[in-house]
């Protein structure tokens, strides 16, 4: 397999890593918000843990995405011709 390859291969790995994290975080926040305006204590901390956890998923989804784009810019400056001595 050539570099590109593994590169492009990487990238699709890291994206379908990104998808579960963001669809729960998508579903977990105004889950939490909602939590937090009730009128129960247990609610309410069950909502700033929802809250914690989402905020852990979209961290985690963010830095995949942030390491895809990474290896996408980096698989695409290999690939450009540049003024690299042999």
């Amino acid at each position: 397999m050539t570099p590109t390859g593994k590169k492009v291969l990487a990238v699709v790995l890291l994206t379908l890593l990104a998808l579960p994290t963001g669809l729960c975080s998508l579903y977990f926040t105004p889950l939490g918000f909602a939590s937090l305006f009730g009128q129960d204590a247990l609610g309410r901390s069950i909502g700033m843990f929802a809250l914690m956890c989402s905020a852990v998923g979209w961290t985690t989804c963010g830095l995949t995405i942030w390491g895809a784009v990474r290896l996408t810019r980096a698989a695409n400056a290999a690939s450009a011709p540049g003024d690299r001595s042999p």
